[in-house]
């Protein structure tokens, strides 16, 4: 019953090895940024006050960058872009012209590049906690569920042939009562969901659909959820028919 979640568990798993493993590398790119030498530039002076000369700074920035942001073990698969490209993703256009076309890296350009990865890795903290919470989610959910489960199997102790009217009477109120249990773990399924959407206000999908896109389903917890409403509709369909039969 809990398998499509267990699969999202997976997914979630999955997905926060690689955020990880960004952070980790803009860290890293930060640091090798911050031991490069600068040159300043003023009006009229000639670019030789860089002892690398000027322009190598900017080379290992770049070079910097390559081994650590595009060096992650899921880059191919999940981004395969170029150098210029990745850099205008995560740093806008602005400053991947200033690091790919520049003359020297100055101390101002080495401030923005630095401001603009550790933004880029706030994102990704960001976006570790709220797969954390969607974790969270689904491990509850998915504890609900196999209690729910089971709970309703225990009531198929015995034939319902077997059982008087008031003993039918009762399992249908019974019924009602898992319904409402099931209603109310969807309702907090799906505010889950709306809570994903504002703390993430930047992503371009919603988080399910893109944590899941390779999974059965996108909403693991609500299409689990679906099933066991259709058990529950059927078992109480039954219990309908019994109770017609004994009145």
């Amino acid at each position: 019953m809990t398998a499509r979640i267990d699969d999202a568990l997976g997914a979630v798993a999955e997905e926060r090895v690689s955020v990880q493993a960004e952070y980790d590398a803009l860290e890293t790119f930060d640091r090798r940024v911050a031991e490069l030498s600068t040159v300043t530039v003023s009006p009229g002076s000639p670019l030789v006050a860089d002892p690398q000369p000027s322009g190598q700074s900017l080379e290992r920035a770049r070079t910097a960058y390559a081994e650590t942001m595009m060096s992650v073990p899921h880059y191919e698969a999940e981004y395969g872009d170029t150098v210029a490209e990745s850099l205008a993703a995560e740093f806008g256009d602005d400053l991947a012209a200033a690091l790919l076309g520049g003359t020297a890296l100055t101390p101002e350009l080495r401030d923005a590049v630095r401001a603009a990865a550790t933004a880029a890795r706030h994102e990704r903290e960001e976006f570790l906690d709220v797969l954390d919470r969607e974790a969270d989610s689904l491990a509850t959910a998915e504890d609900d569920v196999a209690t729910l489960r089971a709970d309703l199997d225990a009531l198929d102790d015995r034939p319902l042939s077997g059982r008087s009217f008031d003993d039918l009477h009762d399992l249908w109120s019974t019924f009602r009562e898992f319904q409402s249990r099931v209603d109310g773990i969807a309702l907090h399924r799906q505010e889950t969901i709306r809570g994903h959407r504002s703390d993430l206000p930047g992503v371009p999908t919603d988080l399910c659909e893109y944590l899941y896109a390779d999974l059965s389903v996108s909403y693991p917890v609500l299409a689990t959820l679906a099933d066991l409403g259709d058990d529950l509709e059927r078992a109480r369909g039954r219990v309908a028919r019994a109770l017609a039969s004994t009145a």
